[in-house]
């Protein structure tokens, strides 16, 4: 019988696809941006990065957590989304993108919600602020409070807008930022589609402005999330991209793509373009292990199987990029017991990427694997008796 104890599957060549040219060049960006970063939305894993560990300006990316900040308030249900905000004489003065809003106007604060991560509405995001803590100093404590709570060691905020305060503005790292995109989208998923909302119309004063990401209509699948502009900060914008599997051997994924720091509009979209299509062209989610496929056939002494199918226990995918090698070293326990029941684990599979190990799984069998009938053994050795005692006669 033929006996398996380890037997190395090398998928390198499986998925080690046509190399182009760019495939293990940098994103080529460093110079055009104070920071970038890449990550996978689901592992939190950090694809591509570039000075992310910095505090900087983050201008109206102050906003997600706003954003974060009221969408936890109406959970609480300490306000509602259809709670009505009168416009006061210090609302109306903010400056800075807005919603234009006049003093005695009344909106609700789903209308100022929409405002505030469609448009970047600094007066819909001080209204909002005044709304939900009394003071927009009291709502900035909160924002602190929540930086503190998620480990944002370098966020430190100032006001709600990200507007300058003096010589000082709100700060957080490219890194921090992409903690709380991770955060803002895993818990309210919603901010998506509100992110994706082309434009702002008040007919009745004639205000109507365009969305603020300039990649809602480069890039299919982009569906967030906020822009920032001030001196000190440059044009910067963070990014999400559902990535749709095209086939059944990869799972989609979201990436979110990070640029700080651009000297102009046009140059954040470029560069925001650059990150986001390095990581379309360059970064897939491999289905390694499907609980409902075999991943391996082998044969069993004394069973009555011929050929057994060995299933992982669960599911397993994970992220490659583009000249990543996956190898799978499948053991089979030495002594297997028979008879074996539908579900008993006879295994396990380790998962290596680039030589490094990820995971490991148990291999089980998913059908009852019962011994060999007596009379069939019985047969076969007297099978085997009659055949040697036969080749020995006609040696003679």
């Amino acid at each position: 019988m033929k006996k398996r104890l380890t037997r190395i599957l090398i998928l390198s060549l499986l998925f080690v696809f046509i190399i182009n040219s760019t495939t293990f060049a940098i994103i080529g960006i460093e110079n055009q941006v104070s920071a970038y970063l890449l990550g996978d939305f689901e592992t939190g894993e950090i694809l591509e990065e570039y000075n992310i560990n910095k505090p900087m300006e983050i201008a109206s990316i102050t906003k997600i957590m706003t954003y974060l900040v009221i969408m936890e308030e109406i959970q609480k249900g300490s306000i509602s989304m259809e709670d009505k905000i009168r416009i006061d004489e210090d609302i109306a003065k903010i400056k800075g993108s807005s919603l234009k809003l006049e003093e005695g106007e009344i909106f609700t604060v789903k209308e100022l919600l929409e405002g505030l991560m469609v448009v970047s509405a600094n007066d819909a995001a001080y209204a909002l602020a005044k709304h939900t803590a009394g003071t927009e100093g009291a709502f900035v404590r909160k924002m602190n409070e929540k930086a503190k709570e998620l480990g944002l060691d370098t966020a430190i905020f100032f006001n709600s807008t990200g507007l300058p305060e003096g010589e000082v503005q709100n700060l957080m790292s490219p890194k921090d930022i992409f903690i709380l995109s991770r955060y803002t989208i895993n818990k309210f998923p919603e901010v998506l589609s509100l992110a994706t909302i082309p434009q702002i119309e008040i007919p009745m004063r004639n205000y109507k402005e365009k969305n603020t990401n300039p990649l809602l209509k480069e890039i299919e699948g982009i569906d967030g999330l906020k822009t920032g502009f001030t001196n000190k900060a440059g044009y910067c914008l963070v990014s999400t991209l559902k990535v749709c599997a095209l086939d059944g051997e990869h799972e989609d994924f979201r990436l979110i793509g990070i640029v700080m720091g651009t000297e102009s509009e046009q140059k954040r979209k470029e560069m925001a373009k650059a990150l986001i299509q390095y990581g379309l062209d360059n970064y897939s989610k491999k289905i390694i292990a499907n609980k409902n496929v075999p991943i391996d056939i082998i044969s069993i002494p004394k069973s009555r199987n011929k050929d057994i199918e060995v299933y992982p226990v669960n599911n397993y995918s994970t992220l490659i990029k583009t000249g990543d090698s996956l190898d799978l070293d499948i053991q089979i326990d030495e002594n297997i017991k028979l008879p074996l029941k539908e579900l008993d684990k006879i295994g396990k599979v380790s998962i290596y990427k680039n030589g490094q190990k990820l995971d490991e799984i148990d291999l089980i069998v998913r059908e009852d694997i019962k011994k060999e009938r007596l009379l069939i053994v019985l047969f076969r050795h007297i099978k085997d008796f009659v055949t040697l005692m036969f080749t020995k006669i006609l040696k003679r």
